[in-house]
């Protein structure tokens, strides 16, 4: 399963997220590597607002509450909730293709809120197909998670923030 949702949160709700993970406030963490096989020059910045079976961050019911219930969610398991920073990149132009989780778990979702419009895509492959999904704001791919994925990266803006979402859901 593969979908693509358009002007997907009610717009104050996406600028009260979206002016908050382009603020000065946000606890970014560096990273130097996004996945286990490629490592861009620049690393990228992430935080979590889930992890580890808990709430990790003081903006979590005030921004990650309301995109639940926004997807209309009613029995959910979160894995992790993950914003993500990443600097403009002219030496790597892609990741590798990678699950966020276990390819064998059939019954978990993972969902990407895109928060910049930039030239960067989600490159997915399904059934030895790829199918390229741009970075459009307020844009939510919603894929299975054991589907294959990997970023080709920005080179028309400095900053691409997103949000990550891992989960089980009925």
């Amino acid at each position: 399963m593969i979908k693509v949702i358009d002007n997907f949160l009610p717009k104050e709700l996406y600028n009260n997220i979206s002016s908050y993970i382009k603020g000065s406030d946000v606890p970014w963490f560096f990273r130097a590597q996004d996945t286990k096989l490629t490592k861009n020059k620049n690393g990228f910045y992430s935080f979590c607002y889930y992890n580890n079976n808990r709430p990790d961050h003081e903006k979590y019911y005030e921004h990650i509450v309301p995109i639940w219930q926004h997807f209309g969610f009613k029995d959910i398991g979160i894995v992790q909730v993950r914003a993500t920073l990443i600097l403009r990149d002219i030496d790597t132009n892609s990741s590798t293709f990678h699950t966020d989780m276990d390819k064998s778990i059939k019954t978990c979702s993972t969902a990407i809120l895109y928060l910049t419009t930039c030239n960067a895509q989600t490159i997915l492959k399904d059934k030895d197909k790829e199918k390229f999904v741009d970075s459009v704001e307020n844009r939510l791919l919603l894929f299975d998670s054991n589907i294959e994925h990997r970023a080709n990266y920005q080179t028309d803006v400095h900053k691409r923030f997103f949000i990550n979402f891992n989960f089980f859901y009925k």
